[in-house]
């Protein structure tokens, strides 16, 4: 037996093998069975041996058919035909990487509020506005079928009246662009400060209704700040003035005293 060459052939198989898709296979194989670690050794070891053993008795045959010189020669051309597929699917694949990485990069750059549609958020504004109004049209009537005929039931038919058309005002900016994408983390704590805003069992009915008008109000005239369109800031900002006159409208009406006190800073 030639010992130099049957360490030679231990020393390549065991470096070609370190890492290689058998080994991986065979330590995925011993994981995944608990229990069975000697027979995913000895079945591994068998299939090395036996394709071992393909591959020797392969060679042999050639031998004895093709000159030695003629083995050789095929056996670098083998070696150079594999190493260049290696190196281009290589570089393929450093390419594709590359490509993607590119990709990836120029998307992270976009702000992340710019995901937001601005269609969408003209839509979530419109539908959390007019809901808000809807609501505060509700509450209003709640209160009027608890009311006796007079001066104070006109007051809150008026202001009910005057809320249903604020919704369709809102709605009508459908058709306009109140605002972009690059605010929609702004106008969403705005939305998210103004739902916040409902009636609480702590404050009597009329006092919940005008501290609703004066938040929607403040809803408005933020919202007025950030649009792009000038009609749509007016729109809002005689929304806001009309919600602050008639929690005025109803403050005085329902609380006479609040007229005769100093203004607050």
């Amino acid at each position: 037996m030639d010992w130099k060459t049957l360490l030679l052939s231990f020393s390549i198989v065991f470096l070609a093998e370190l890492g290689d898709k058998t080994q991986l296979t065979a330590l995925t194989l011993t994981t995944s069975r608990g229990g069975g670690a000697w027979a995913v050794f000895i079945g591994a070891s068998l299939a090395l041996v036996c394709t071992t053993a393909l591959a020797v008795l392969c060679g042999s045959l050639l031998t004895r058919f093709l000159p030695e010189r003629l083995l050789h020669l095929g056996s670098a051309v083998l070696f150079i035909i594999i190493g260049v597929a290696l190196l281009a699917n290589m570089a393929w694949r450093n390419g594709q990487a590359a490509a993607k990485t590119e990709a990836d990069g120029a998307t992270a750059v976009q702000p992340e509020a710019s995901s937001v549609k601005p269609s969408l958020l003209k839509s979530l504004i419109i539908r959390q506005a007019t809901a808000y109004e809807r609501d505060l049209v509700a509450d209003i009537d709640r209160q009027l079928q608890s009311m006796a005929p007079g001066p104070s039931q006109e007051l809150l038919r008026q202001l009910a009246a005057a809320h249903r058309q604020h919704g369709q005002d809102i709605a009508a900016m459908a058709d306009m662009t109140p605002a972009d994408g690059n605010h929609a983390g702004e106008i969403h704590g705005m939305l998210e400060k103004l739902q916040a805003c409902s009636c609480s069992d702590a404050h009597e009915p009329m006092q919940n209704i005008i501290r609703r008008q004066e938040a929607a109000a403040e809803f408005y005239v933020a919202l007025a700040q950030i649009v792009d369109l000038h009609e749509v800031r007016d729109l809002l900002r005689r929304l806001a003035a009309h919600e602050l006159s008639l929690a005025e409208k109803l403050c005085t009406a329902f609380h006479p005293s609040a007229s005769d006190r100093p203004p607050t800073a």
